[in-house]
């Protein structure tokens, strides 16, 4: 029998201590390894537009992906709607048993997708920044800001985070939030990009801006770059020079040539050849890929989202929310 969890059953999971932090960064890690193992099938993201145009960053559409654990067994999909509410999506993830066929959970994926997001960025930051990294810099405070950063702090200690976006109120109230919840971490609100970028450890860029929001050349010698917030062909958080200047990994090579802007812009423009792609994410948790060879590589995570991310976290969430009595049983 399916067990459904709804947007209030995901939040308490995690507000009532069912769920750590670090455990959803440590799942998402699982299912990155299993990937680099050569045992996980990956459906890049189906895009379905309303009007049945190409597909832009604001378009009214349906979207799919879904992936199969081998080793693990369980498979599913993420389902979601885009924008017909400005700027709202309603995703909803499937789980099944990779043994039996059965559907063993539904639950609510725009809740969920916080924190998956979040986690997938630190297993990033895990492998690929230097074991020293300790300053961010955060361009982006939106509605997935917050995860990006509490994720990112479970997993290691920060010395200083400067964080940035185009209006200035949010950043204020974003910078307020974090130094309430980051007691021991200074938490600065920075005048620009460049300056939040400038002698960062690491940078992580989650907008929804469809032109570069960090440059090439303000990144210095050993940092690492997490481009999360953009998944089309015509849009990019990061420039080409940054991308030139990286060894660089994804999610999901398949999907990332079809939709990562930070990719085909600068494959267009013959900067890059498709070789400039280092491996997957999950080749570099597995140890068959190098993700930095030296403390000054430049290294840059392009992700645009797979619904491999969701599977090990789903199965962790649907075991920790009928333990807990959360959620309620579909006959």
């Amino acid at each position: 029998m399916a067990w459904f969890v709804g947007r209030g059953e995901i939040d308490r999971l995690f507000e009532e201590g069912h769920v750590r932090l670090g455990d959803c960064v440590d799942a998402v890690e699982r299912s990155f390894r299993e990937q680099g193992e050569g045992n996980v099938g990956v459906l890049p993201r189906q895009i379905l537009t309303a009007d049945g145009a190409t597909p832009q960053p604001r378009s009214r559409a349906l979207k799919l992906s879904a992936s199969y654990m081998r080793d693990s067994r369980v498979m599913g999909a993420s389902v979601y709607s885009t924008h017909f509410r400005p700027g709202d999506v309603d995703m909803w993830l499937m789980v099944f048993s990779g043994e039996s066929g059965d559907l063993t959970g539904i639950l609510h994926g725009k809740t969920l997708s916080l924190w998956k997001t979040g986690a997938t960025a630190a297993v990033a930051i895990r492998h690929l920044a230097r074991a020293d990294a300790a300053r961010v810099a955060l361009i982006g405070t939106g509605y997935y800001a917050k995860a990006q950063l509490r994720c990112l702090a479970a997993d290691r200690t920060l010395s200083e985070v400067r964080c940035y976006s185009r209006d200035a109120g949010k950043v204020a109230s974003y910078v307020d939030w974090a130094r309430a919840t980051l007691s021991n971490t200074k938490v600065i609100a920075a005048a620009s990009a460049e300056a939040a970028v400038r002698g960062a450890d690491i940078v992580v860029t989650i907008t929804t801006s469809p032109s570069p929001v960090v440059r090439g050349e303000w990144l210095a010698a050993g940092v690492h770059v997490n481009a999360i917030g953009q998944h089309a062909p015509e849009a990019r958080e990061i420039d080409t020079a940054a991308i030139v200047k990286a060894r660089v990994i994804v999610d999901a090579r398949e999907q990332a040539l079809q939709e990562k802007g930070e990719i085909l812009i600068p494959l267009r423009e013959g900067a890059i050849a498709q070789s400039h792609i280092v491996g997957e994410l999950g080749e570099v948790v597995a140890g068959r890929v190098k993700g930095r060879s030296r403390d000054d590589d430049v290294t840059v995570f392009c992700s645009g989202g797979t619904a491999l991310e969701y599977m090990g976290l789903c199965e962790l969430l649907i075991a920790r929310a009928r333990d807990a009595g959360l959620g309620k049983e579909l006959d």
